[in-house]
């Protein structure tokens, strides 16, 4: 098999089970970067909130641990001696659209997690515990994430650890994002719910079923379809996928059955456990996601059909640069760095599905055994894919109804860029002539990994520059050098991530370092656990 098509094959039966030590060491030091710079906003912004977005949000968890579980006609919290901010800031709106909790569309899990800083809000008697600690919530789901990434990348090509340490830096270099974390927002406990249950379907894909990892499956569709409504959709894909692949392996009646039932249990049990909540937005408001009234509440006016703003290149790919582009940054030409590296991995990504079709072509005599059924890569590309493309089609449909496209709404997308970007750059390495292919790839990996860093590191230092200078930096006084350590701790951590692949060997190679493999037969999904 050429190199170009190497990252693409199907993966062998001989892949590892789980990801090394190392390569999780890794995967954790590049996520705990990610996560110290959103905490550093989450701790350094506390007296400085966006009242429009984080009033309605910590109100929501204010509502709950009241007792009440609030509608988008719920005021926000009027209290000025418990919630003084979010009082103030409601105050200053000039409409009273903007006084409601309009967040009360989304289901309820992050606001949950909201309740035991209310609580403790209060018993300390200091209102600002209540913002930053929601923050830090969502900062460490952020960081949660990005750990994750890494892991679906090892999923969907598990002899190739290269791949989800890329991937991984990837998710964590756009310094937006870890920004827009350090806020009361539910996108980056969203998404990485969906993440893990991506991540729980291809491992039973992969490894076969079990009663464990049927638990976590469901668990994990209920965490996302508790957090917002795209965690429904990939509730529903992998829940799909799921079953399709399991009864393309046993085509049987028992098969049929089995994939039947493990489906139902995967897209039954969240639909039991939080369907309620999008049956009441339909009672209360026309739809489950009470997008229609929320729209007519705001009186966004329509800008373009949705047609137009699908077919727009240049509106998505500067939404598309902006992840990497903070304000301060555009038109500065910052994004012809992130435009290039795009630019080099679509081209390496074509290459090997090129190579891939040539050599499939030419080993097909010798595979032994070769079941038909698709290879987990295949099922977790497509999984992600098709979730991606939902979403920007929801995302499109925003828009086109004047809603105000932010950055953030991207992130349910970044499993699938990461892993994307990741591959193709990996199939231009693989095509090099240079050393023990893994090793080269590792090698390449760190250096692309260090790059991608020390650029989040250079886009992060100018939103904090802007921030002292606006003089918004403030602190609980009493957490005053936490920020500092934890930034600290990230800095370390991400060096620390990017050298030790570099310094710590590789465990005993099993694939050859050039030439043709040997012929094998392609791993398939559904295997025994």
């Amino acid at each position: 098999m050429s190199h170009a098509a190497a990252v693409l094959s199907d993966e062998p039966t001989d892949a590892p089970a789980r990801p090394s030590a190392r390569l999780v060491t890794v995967l954790a030091l590049l996520a705990a970067f990610a996560a110290s710079m959103s905490l550093y906003f989450a701790t350094t912004q506390a007296l400085s909130y966006h009242a429009r977005d984080e009033g309605p949000n910590a109100s929501y968890a204010i509502s709950l641990h009241d007792g009440d579980l609030p509608t988008i006609d719920t005021p926000v919290a009027q209290d000025r001696d418990r919630f003084p901010q979010i009082a103030r800031g409601a105050e200053r709106e000039q409409f009273d659209r903007h006084r409601m909790i309009w967040t009360a569309n989304h289901p309820p899990l992050y606001y949950l997690l909201g309740v035991p800083w209310v609580a403790l809000a209060d018993a300390l008697g200091n209102p600002q515990v209540l913002i930053a600690g929601m923050r830090a919530v969502s900062a460490l789901a952020y960081g949660a994430l990005v750990f994750l990434v890494g892991l679906i990348a090892f999923e969907v090509t598990p002899r190739r650890p290269a791949a989800a340490m890329l991937a991984t830096a990837f998710t964590a270099s756009p310094a937006v994002l870890a920004t827009a974390a350090g806020f009361i927002m539910n996108d980056s406990v969203a998404v990485a719910a969906s993440s893990l249950t991506v991540l729980a379907t291809l491992r039973i894909l992969r490894l076969g079923v079990t009663r464990n990892r049927m638990i976590v499956v469901a668990v994990a569709g209920t965490l996302a379809a508790a957090t917002k409504a795209p965690g429904v959709l990939t509730v529903i894909m992998c829940g799909a996928a799921l079953g399709v692949t399991l009864l393309l392996r046993d085509r049987s009646r028992k098969g049929f059955l089995r994939a039947t039932r493990l489906t139902a249990i995967a897209t039954g049990v969240p639909g039991l456990a939080i369907g309620w909540f999008y049956v009441r937005n339909i009672v209360l408001y026309g739809d489950a996601t009470a997008s229609s009234a929320l729209l007519e509440r705001y009186q966004r006016v329509q800008i373009d059909t949705w047609f137009e703003v699908m077919t727009a290149p240049r509106f998505w790919h500067g939404w598309y640069d902006h992840l990497w582009e903070p304000l301060q940054l555009r038109g500065t030409g910052q994004h012809w760095v992130i435009d290039t590296i795009t630019l080099v991995a679509l081209l390496g990504l074509a290459l090997g599905v090129i190579a891939r079709l040539r050599d499939h072509g030419r080993e097909r005599g010798l595979v032994v055994s070769a079941p038909r059924v698709p290879s987990v890569a295949t099922v977790g590309l497509l999984v992600l894919i098709a979730h991606a493309f939902v979403i920007i089609v929801n995302l499109a449909q925003f828009r086109s109804g004047g809603g105000n496209p932010h950055e953030r709404y991207l992130m349910t997308i970044m499993p699938l860029v990461a892993i994307v970007l990741s591959v193709g750059l990996l199939a231009i390495v693989d095509a090099l002539p240079w050393g023990e292919i893994r090793r080269r790839e590792e090698i390449a990996a760190a250096l692309v990994s260090a790059f991608l860093v020390g650029m989040a590191a250079a886009t992060f230092s100018v939103s904090v520059r802007t921030q002292i200078h606006l003089g918004v930096d403030l602190m609980l006084p009493e957490i005053r050098p936490v920020p500092y350590v934890v930034l600290g701790v990230g800095a370390l951590c991400a060096i620390a991530g990017v050298a030790l692949p570099l310094v710590w060997g590789p465990p005993a190679l099993r694939r050859p370092s050039s030439g043709r493999q040997e012929p094998i037969a392609a791993e398939t999904v559904g295997g025994a656990a």
